[in-house]
């Protein structure tokens, strides 16, 4: 997976794991609760493991996009 698409996917995955969470905690059901946080944390995992610099490896702070030079190595990203 490249890092665009793992930016993407860990927005996507935060939103609809927070919004689980919320809906199970107001409704009290325990199995969405559950299942929203395994969105949530498979959103940060998948982060953590796609969300590098292709030339160096390293991991890019999520804070700030999609950099166009990379803060590690310089080299050119988009």
């Amino acid at each position: 997976m490249d890092y665009q698409k793992s930016y993407v996917l860990m927005w996507v995955g935060m939103i609809v794991g927070i919004i689980l969470v919320a809906v199970g905690a107001g409704l009290e059901i325990g199995w969405l609760l559950g299942i929203g946080f395994v969105i949530f944390a498979a959103a940060l995992l998948q982060t953590w493991l796609f969300f590098r610099c292709p030339h160096c490896g390293k991991l890019w702070d999520t804070r700030g996009g999609v950099p166009h030079y990379c803060p590690e190595c310089g080299e050119y990203i988009w």
